[in-house]
């Protein structure tokens, strides 16, 4: 509605009489959305949508009190007022460009700077044909790797490289990592894949006492029925074995002596739960004793490893490949990391999904070709797009895929998996977001396969899987040097060598605007802290750690992310590497953008956020996890080791309702309603970044953010001063006074002005996260309320029955990324 200017002239309970004549709703462009509506009757507090909100009867005179600060509209009645506010406008009333403008200045209550607002505002493009490359490669690839038709370069999977993928690219099982100086991979296994001897002495993860597969490194029964039998000699490249056999995973494949009895130096398990009458290897159902039911890789499962399951791909090879193990084999004429693209000449054949291959795939939306990849007869084809456009590059398979196929503990690195029955499912990784943000913008409409009509160019690696749990497991990949060296050094080196891969094939690309509109993502713990300056000094880099010091020191506790620990080789590494990463801050706010971790609903089912019921707040400060009490000390910045030793020697959760617990300490009820029952939560830093902020505002929680000179996330997007407090980190012993200062009236404006912007700092994009936000906020709903509920209707945060999706987390960065386009120019 739009109202009489006098009624808004005034802040602060300015008394009226209003007359109506039909049911209203007082818009936030018009009320601040943190104003409730007093009438006879009671407070009507803000709906779930932000606006002050209630029904009145027909031509019904009431008094209003609307307690401020209120916020005038821009339109106004010449009329002259008397002091009746009138009614000028319904919203019914409003032409669609003046209700677009409501809603959409609503959607920027509390951003900061002039980004929101312009990505819908701009006017759509038409849809253009993709480009289809031509340039074939070598030997066809040697029948096991990808062409990719733009460059006519051969993409290979585990196992092989060259130009052709005809050279053999081993990971073998071994006893040990190779010395210092050598570069020769070492290996402790004979042709077949078995140990070269159990009495030898020396340990490693991948150390076999069965049969390894060298292309992963990966240990399978050496005897009995379920053995592993290999293809036999001269079969063709990729031919699967003659029987896969059983995994033997780290914690069954260690044997502690032999048959004989004779110990072993570097084994844990019994010989006979491995190898005994009743072992693993040797009949069909195991004893309980002998059951090693750790399946390791991705695609088997079942309580004995024997079901053939869909693995992880990016976007299931698009229905056009098959998956081996997060490698995409693309079927004839398709390309690309997803197996999206199709070259010149060739003709569009259904995918898998289509023509009922893999029917699993169709429900959760999978498996099926980009908006990108459409011709434009496509009826599926989009009529028009709006930017950014982003152009993926598909980066070399060692660099990412490869990680997913050397990732031999099946949990890690990714977002959703497939259930024994391959059921789609969502999975809680904490560096998820590396899989998932890739994942997400190669099915994006805002990609394009045109890099000519590109405003970004975005970089895909996967960096945190190769940390763990791929480094250290075989003496194989490495960027430049043995296990033991810093693991920064592996993700610089990587940087530098894919960089230069860019400036190769597509160095007109990266040229044409130094790199200012190439895109790259962090999510280590200490992000771009050990970026290599001559990546970093232009690019964007989407991070979550947004510490600003130009000159900095690690704040880890774990030794070997120590990133100013040096390092040279005389053949690799014949400068030492930590000069290559000086000269920079960890994340530059003028350029750069503090992204959320990815959360999945699981995570924050108790948030009214999802419709839950909001529970009273009866804890004050609430933190659980890693309180550092067997950390060194730069971790944390000491801080959750000063508030955890304060809270036990204080008794502060008895004295100030304050809750500081250490991850094995007990606690009543799930992390979630924890949360949920929170004023404030503690954001501070970990190892680095933290994903505590996203924890707090999902759940309605005010963060209390103490970490001096670190941006936190989207904090040059948002107004992060009006929902949440920051203390300096000399201030950490007052924090029980500070917080017990602010009084009822200061926490529900926060509280309010939170629930505006905390939809934000979740990524919902993609159907399979989308169906569970949906499912999640049904059942909530249906829940009958607490009978120990005793909240008013005017309590600050109320349910969420339908969640925003345009808004979240992925949609805020694509709108942050269209307003910046003039910048890269």
């Amino acid at each position: 509605m739009i109202f009489s200017k006098k009624c808004f002239a005034k802040c602060f309970f300015v008394q009226m009489h209003v007359i109506f004549s039909t049911k209203y709703f007082v818009n936030a462009d018009l009320v601040d959305d943190l104003t409730p509506v007093y009438h006879d009757k009671g407070w009507y507090p803000p709906n779930e949508e932000g606006f002050a909100s209630t029904h009145i009867e027909s031509g019904r005179n009431l008094q209003v009190s609307l307690q401020g600060p209120i916020y005038a509209s821009s339109e106004w009645s010449n009329a002259a007022d008397t002091g009746t506010c009138r009614v000028i406008k319904h919203d019914h009333e409003l032409t669609e460009a003046e209700l677009g403008k409501s809603i959409l200045k609503k959607r920027c209550k509390y951003t900061r700077g002039k980004w929101c607002g312009k990505y819908e505002s701009q006017a759509s493009i038409p849809y253009t044909e993709p480009p289809r490359g031509s340039v074939q490669c070598k030997n066809k690839c040697n029948g096991v790797g990808n062409c990719n038709y733009d460059i006519g370069v051969c993409d290979c999977p585990a196992g092989w490289t060259g130009e052709d993928c005809s050279v053999r690219d081993k990971r073998p099982c071994g006893n040990g990592e190779r010395p210092k100086g050598s570069h020769t991979m070492a290996s402790h296994i004979d042709e077949e894949g078995r140990d070269l001897g159990w009495h030898k002495p020396g340990w490693m993860a991948s150390r076999c006492a069965g049969i390894c597969d060298d292309d992963l490194a990966m240990c399978w029964c050496g005897e009995g029925k379920y053995k592993r039998v290999n293809a036999p000699k001269g079969s063709p490249p990729g031919t699967p074995p003659v029987q896969r056999g059983r995994p033997l995973s780290e914690f069954c494949g260690k044997v502690r002596e032999d048959k004989d009895g004779r110990p072993t130096t570097w084994g844990n398990v019994p010989y006979k739960k491995v190898y005994g009458p009743e072992g693993w290897c040797m009949v069909d159902k195991p004893s309980e004793e002998g059951n090693c039911d750790n399946c390791m890789i991705d695609n088997i499962g079942g309580k004995y490893c024997d079901t053939v399951k869909e693995a992880y791909c990016p976007s299931q090879c698009s229905g056009h490949g098959d998956c081996n193990l997060g490698f995409c084999k693309c079927q004839d004429g398709w390309y690309g990391l997803d197996c999206s693209r199709k070259a010149a000449a060739a003709t569009l054949d259904p995918s898998d999904v289509e023509a009922g291959r893999k029917p699993w795939l169709k429900s959760p939306g999978l498996g099926d070709l980009p908006p990108a990849a459409r011709s434009k007869e496509d009826p599926a084809a989009p009529p028009s797009r709006k930017r950014p456009l982003i152009y993926i590059y598909d980066t070399p398979p060692p660099l990412t895929t490869r990680m997913l196929q050397y990732r031999l503990v099946w949990k890690a690195c990714i977002w959703r998996h497939f259930s024994v029955h391959n059921e789609s499912l969502l999975h809680d990784w904490l560096y998820g977001v590396e899989t998932y943000f890739h994942e997400m913008l190669l099915n994006s409409p805002h990609r394009t396969f045109d890099p000519e009509e590109a405003d970004y160019f975005y970089v895909p690696l996967y960096v945190t899987c190769y940390f763990w749990p791929i480094i250290g497991w075989a003496d194989h990949p490495w960027w430049y040097g043995p296990q033991g060296s810093p693991r920064p050094m592996h993700g610089a080196n990587m940087m530098l060598e894919l960089q230069q891969w860019i400036q190769s094939h597509y160095g007109k690309y990266w040229r044409r605007r130094g790199g200012r509109d190439h895109i790259w993502l962090t999510a280590a713990d200490e992000g771009a802290c050990w970026m290599p300056r001559e990546v970093y000094q232009n690019s964007i880099v989407l991070t979550h750690w947004g510490r600003m010091d130009l000159e900095h020191s690690p704040g880890t506790a774990f030794a070997r992310d120590n990133y100013h620990q040096h390092y040279q080789d005389p053949k690799y590494q014949p400068v030492d590497w930590v000069e290559s990463i000086l000269g920079h801050p960890c994340y530059n706010a003028s350029k750069d953008l503090v992204i959320p971790s990815l959360k999945l609903p699981v995570h924050y089912s108790s948030s009214p956020l999802l419709g839950a019921e909001p529970l009273k707040r009866d804890i004050l400060l609430f933190f659980k996890g890693d309180v550092g009490s067997r950390r060194d000390p730069p971790y944390s910045r000491g801080i959750r080791q000063k508030l955890y030793k304060m809270g036990k020697e204080q008794n502060l959760t008895r004295t100030h309702r304050i809750v500081i617990l250490s991850g094995e300490d007990h606690s009543s009820g799930s992390y979630s309603s924890l949360l949920a029952r929170s004023i404030f939560c503690l954001v501070a830093p970990g190892d680095g970044w933290s994903a505590r902020a996203e924890d707090a505002v999902l759940h309605g929680c005010i963060p209390l953010i103490i970490m001096d000179n670190v941006h936190t996330i989207f904090e040059t997007m948002l107004d992060w001063d009006a929902f949440s407090i920051r203390v300096r980190e000399f201030s950490v012993e007052d924090v029980p006074y500070i917080l017990s200062s602010v009084t009822d009236d200061q926490i529900a404006r926060m509280q309010r002005r939170l629930t505006l912007v905390w939809h934000r700092f979740a990524y919902t994009t993609g159907s399979l996260i989308q169906k569970a936000v949906k499912d999640t906020i049904d059942r909530n709903l249906n829940e009958m309320p607490s009978e120990k509920s005793t909240l008013p209707p005017h309590y600050p945060v109320q349910r969420v029955k339908e969640y925003p999706f345009q808004d979240d987390a992925f949609g805020t960065i694509m709108q942050w990324l269209y307003a910046k386009i003039p910048e890269t120019r």
